[in-house]
C-alpha cells in the first residue's frame, strides 16, 4: 500500500482519508567521507517525492568525529570525564567486544566479555558483562 500525503507548508501530512498524492521514497545517494546525505520532500504536482542532496558535514560534526576518535585512546581516568564521546549502549548493536567502552545514562562502562546485546543485558543490570568505570 502506497503512502498518500498532502503538502502543508514545508512538511507533508499523511492522508488517512484516501486523498492526497503518492509519497515516493528514493534511494539515498552514497555520501563520501566527510559528507552527509539529507533529504526533503518536494511536491512535484503529481506526487510528493523524496529529493536528496549531499553536503559537507559541519565543522561541529567534524570536530565531534575527531574527538570520538581520540577518545578511544584515553585512559579510563580521562575517559570517564567525557562519557558522551563514547557510543551509547544500544540493544540493536550486533555485538559488543570485550574491552569496548559505552555510555549509558551518563555513565561509562567497559564490556567484560564479547556478547550480543539484548534486553536484560543493560550495563547497569549485568555485572557479569559490564564494569562501570568510576572517576
Amino acid at each position: 500500500m502506497a503512502l498518500m500525503g498532502v503538502s502543508v507548508g514545508p512538511s507533508v501530512r499523511l492522508a488517512t482519508d484516501g486523498g492526497g498524492k503518492p509519497v515516493v521514497e528514493t534511494d539515498p545517494p552514497e555520501a563520501p567521507e566527510g559528507f552527509a546525505a539529507t533529504y526533503t520532500l518536494v511536491d512535484t504536482g503529481e506526487r510528493i517525492e523524496q529529493v536528496w542532496r549531499v553536503e559537507p558535514r559541519s565543522r561541529g560534526e567534524d570536530s565531534l568525529a575527531v574527538a570520538k576518535m581520540a577518545a578511544r585512546g584515553l585512559t579510563d581516568a580521562d575517559a570517564v570525564r567525557v562519557p558522551l564521546l563514547f557510543g551509547a549502549w544500544y540493544v540493536g548493536v550486533a555485538e559488543y567486544a570485550a574491552g569496548e567502552r559505552v555510555e549509558r545514562k551518563g555513565r561509562l562502562y567497559r564490556c567484560l566479555q564479547t556478547h550480543q546485546p539484548r534486553l536484560g543485558t543493560e550495563p547497569e543490570a549485568t555485572a557479569s558483562l559490564w564494569e562501570r568505570i568510576e572517576g
